[in-house]
């Protein structure tokens, strides 16, 4: 792993999502997405699960030369594995983790997977991202999230790479972004967090663990992959391009944490600065949220891809 901006162009990407908020049987292929198998054997084939969270495998080739990486890990210790076994995932092809941040939501499994990732497995990570969150919610709830135990990590068998800043997979063909700055106006992260660092508590409203996966596709310009994009998906479709000097998008993917009351004022910003960016696909997933959703398939619906657990994106060659 390099800590550098370099990045190398590849024929393809794909990304295959074994967590998301929604399982649909019924959406049909097309170009760009290859969506689970229904039957197997004559038989319905075994049900996906969803739930409140995200993983996914992006596989990356050039030429010969091929590469996966697995993103975050899900809510529980047990949907993104299952998802994994139905869909036929080996996890010996995967050589890398990157977790896109600390929430609980997006690194459950790991541990379980460890079990079956290779020995010395990388996962790279932001050291804050090791930092207990607390959630104040308006209405007077509070929400405790355990981070994920670094030494346990490493008795596990994997290696920690503590980044903040950006590096690459893959032989540079995926990078990983490492903090992303802010710099939109509206854009404005997560006011109701609080993060417990050297035993102190104290106001953490930018999540700055929040970090994402860039891949060039030669001729076609950037796949960007984030987790809940809690930076603003639109703070880093402007990092992605200011890191590789590719100036057009190709296809953003993941989730732009635009659900809830508090994101509602912020949805329409959005919509409007990415279709000035103007992806080629855009398959918003996770905590985006039905309205923003919606919103985006209505805005731009030849760009628009519905995802579902099970769903592999496929763009590139």
């Amino acid at each position: 792993m390099k800590c550098t901006t370099a990045i190398r162009e590849v024929d393809s990407v794909e990304i295959t999502t074994l967590v998301d908020n929604v399982v649909d049987l019924l959406l049909e292929n097309s170009d760009n997405a290859k969506r689970a198998p229904r039957i197997r054997d004559g038989a319905l084939a075994p049900p996906l699960l969803a739930e409140h969270g995200f993983s996914a495998i992006i596989r990356v080739s050039d030429g010969a030369a091929k590469h996966s990486i697995l993103l975050d890990a899900g809510l529980t210790e047990t949907t993104m594995l299952v998802n994994a076994d139905r869909l036929g995932i080996d996890f010996s092809e995967i050589e890398a983790v990157v977790i896109s941040h600390g929430h609980v939501d997006h690194v459950k499994a790991l541990m379980p997977a460890l079990n079956k990732l290779r020995r010395g497995i990388p996962i790279v990570i932001h050291p804050h991202a090791f930092s207990p969150r607390i959630l104040r919610i308006p209405d007077g709830t509070e929400v405790r999230m355990e981070p994920l135990d670094p030494v346990a990590i490493e008795r596990a068998g994997a290696t920690i790479f503590r980044r903040k800043g950006p590096s690459t997979l893959a032989e540079d063909m995926v990078l990983v972004t490492g903090e992303i700055p802010r710099v939109t106006e509206f854009e404005f992260g997560f006011p109701i967090q609080y993060a417990v660092v050297d035993g102190v508590e104290q106001h953490d409203p930018l999540t700055p663990d929040d970090q994402a996966l860039i891949v060039a596709v030669r001729g076609k310009g950037l796949v960007v992959i984030s987790g809940c994009a809690h930076s603003g998906i639109v703070n880093t479709l402007r990092y992605a391009r200011e890191l590789t000097g590719i100036e057009k998008a190709h296809a953003v993917v993941g989730g732009f944490h635009l659900s809830g009351f508090m994101y509602e004022t912020i949805i329409e910003p959005t919509v409007a600065a990415l279709a000035e960016i103007s992806p080629n696909f855009l398959a918003p997933t996770h905590c985006t949220g039905w309205k923003a959703i919606h919103e985006f398939a209505k805005r731009a619906p030849e760009a628009f891809i519905q995802n579902s657990v099970g769903t592999t994106l496929l763009f590139g060659s």
